[in-house]
């Protein structure tokens, strides 16, 4: 069983690697080490501060307060989750079917036009 400390040390070691895998465009090794960072903190109760620490203040922040971004910054986190739905290795299971064509469409490529608005290329796949 890990103490408090390694703990810690563990998840600043998986925001270390996340940073490193994201520079590589490892994107569902990227999405793994930030789900599991996420699923470790939830477990371990971590306070507020140590949350806004990791994931960004955004969830705990007043109105007065600005955004901090956390050792997993957002916009690499949305980068990752997006890359990992184009190649096809995500566990959301993000399978659109077109309304007038039988068969399964998947994303192809996506574009991020700003202000949490997202451009999605389908690209179809036969049944």
């Amino acid at each position: 069983m890990l103490t408090e400390k390694e703990a810690m040390d563990k998840l600043h070691d998986y925001a270390e690697q996340f940073d490193l895998s994201y520079r590589n465009k490892e994107w569902s090794r990227a999405k793994m080490l930030y789900f599991q960072a996420q699923t470790v903190a939830v477990f371990l109760e971590l306070p507020e501060d140590k949350l806004a620490e990791f994931f960004g203040n955004r969830p705990y922040k007043e109105d007065w307060e600005p955004l901090e971004p956390g050792l997993f910054p957002e916009e690499k986190v949305e980068r990752v989750s997006w890359e990992c739905v184009r190649i096809h290795e995500t566990y959301d299971e993000l399978h659109l079917r077109p309304r007038d064509k039988g068969g399964y469409a998947f994303v192809a490529d996506w574009k991020d036009m700003g202000h949490g608005i997202v451009q999605v290329k389908l690209e179809e796949v036969g049944t």
